[in-house]
């Protein structure tokens, strides 16, 4: 069946800007094309918007798609304003109140839609990555730091202030390590990877018998993997890293009664090693509470599919519902 358009949906992030290109088909359904990834250069804020549209440029001529696309959906961190197509602030990127929207548009030609990154990569597993197919669901990325995309009734939950979802900054203890949002003991002091690494080398330091001190470079996956080798400080990490995201997402699960949890970001492509304290926490709670019993079941938890950038996706989705709306 021939493509009746094509959409481009566009992750960017500090390090790297993806790009995905999906036709649509006759019978309004969406076809990968075909993906690419470029550097971000953020030397400058016209810099980061060079990056972006060198991305897209370059996925189309290396699909050899002539025409110009439907709509163009992006991604980028930070607060947004998607009724503006203005990025309001994204720190890594420099962009305080960038109309990237009115920029890329003038490029090309086509509509724009703006999200933040996560609800972005929210909306890609909602609509590519849901088995079930219109379950509400959170969607919670664990990287440097850590926020989720809510989606309710089919909708994207934004807001007062387009900042819905930033479960990383739920205090889970007031006399925990400094936040860089400004205040003590943050969800992601305790479970992001920056804070993974920085327990790992706080047991290095303290000189404990640990196979952390050879790893170079010491991240996160050279803590799950140690652990994986029965390395007992790794292990200790692990299982309270997922003890603390157990118990924030028992309180994320009871404050949306969602059908569906799924974690992102590259510490989870631990997989089931990642997920088996989370579970175990919950399994613990379940002993002794009616709540946990109701709504702590394992089948509510997954990670989302490590073959595919949710956030590009996403995009596509906010691209071809812009157009459809």
């Amino acid at each position: 069946m021939a493509a009746r358009s094509y959409f481009a949906g566009v992750d960017v992030g500090g390090t790297t800007v993806t790009t995905q290109l999906v036709a649509q088909l006759g019978d309004g359904q969406l076809r990968p094309v075909h993906e690419t990834t470029v550097a971000t250069d953020v030397s400058s804020p016209d810099a980061t918007l060079e990056s972006i549209a060198h991305g897209i440029d370059l996925t189309l001529r290396e699909a050899q798609v002539t025409h110009g696309l439907a709509g163009i959906g992006l991604g980028v961190p930070g607060a947004v304003d998607p009724v503006n197509c203005v990025s309001v602030m994204a720190v890594n990127l420099f962009w305080y109140d960038y109309p990237v929207g009115a920029r890329l548009r003038a490029r090309f030609g086509a509509p724009i839609a703006l999200e933040n990154d996560v609800r972005a990569a929210a909306l890609g597993v909602y609509q590519f990555d849901n088995p079930a197919n219109g379950q509400d669901l959170v969607y919670v990325s664990i990287g440097t730091g850590v926020a989720a995309g809510i989606i309710l009734n089919g909708q994207l939950l934004h807001g007062r202030n387009n900042l819905a979802g930033e479960v990383g900054h739920f205090i889970v203890d007031p006399d925990g390590p400094p936040c860089n949002c400004g205040v003590r003991g943050c969800l992601e002091t305790f479970v992001s990877a920056t804070a993974v690494i920085r327990m790992a080398r706080a047991a290095v330091i303290a000189g404990q018998a640990t196979l952390l001190a050879a790893c170079d470079p010491l991240n996160a996956k050279a803590v799950y993997d140690a652990a994986a080798d029965g390395d007992a400080v790794a292990q200790q990490i692990v299982a309270d890293v997922g003890a603390r995201l157990g118990i924030a997402l028992r309180n994320v699960i009871m404050a949306y009664d969602v059908d569906t949890v799924v974690l992102g970001g590259g510490v989870t492509r631990a997989g089931d090693r990642y997920l088996e304290p989370i579970l175990a926490e919950w399994a613990r709670q379940r002993e002794t509470s009616a709540f946990a019993r109701a709504m702590l079941l394992p089948a509510k938890l997954r990670i989302a599919d490590p073959s595919r950038n949710m956030g590009a996706w996403g995009a596509v989705a906010l691209a071809a519902q812009n157009i459809l709306a």
